[in-house]
């Protein structure tokens, strides 16, 4: 188990009953490969935007779109097709599982992992 991704690995099992397997997945890759930490991806979840951690393992939110009025799931790419979709209320949920555990492990970071989880659920609880 990689020491940096306890808070992670802690809630495998949470996620993936939650349909979250991908999600799961995408930011242990994220992590793995030193794309980006967690707050980075918070905030750009936070703006509408979601990320391309390497070729063929990407998620895409509203800002993704060419017409972000026409956003009603979140879509995670594996390999080269759609693997999933999520309803962004469920994204919402399976992000606030994740940034509990990050702030339990990163009690520093609490104040902007919390800033940037309320923007992510006003911004999807439409």
């Amino acid at each position: 188990m990689n020491h940096n991704l306890k808070w992670l690995n802690k809630i495998e099992k949470e996620i993936e009953e939650q349909s979250g397997d991908d999600l799961y997945y995408l930011i242990e890759t994220m992590y793995k490969e030193q794309k980006m930490n967690f707050l980075q991806f918070i905030y750009d979840a936070s703006r509408g935007f979601g990320c391309i951690i390497h070729e063929g393992l990407e998620y895409v939110l509203d800002q993704d779109l060419d017409e972000s009025k026409e956003f009603d799931e979140v879509s995670f790419l594996v390999g080269d097709y759609e693997s999933s979709t999520i309803s962004p209320k469920k994204f919402v949920d399976l992000m606030q599982i994740i940034s509990n555990s990050y702030i339990e492990a990163h009690p520093n970071e609490k104040d902007s992992i919390e800033f940037y989880m309320n923007k992510l659920r006003k911004r999807y609880s439409k």
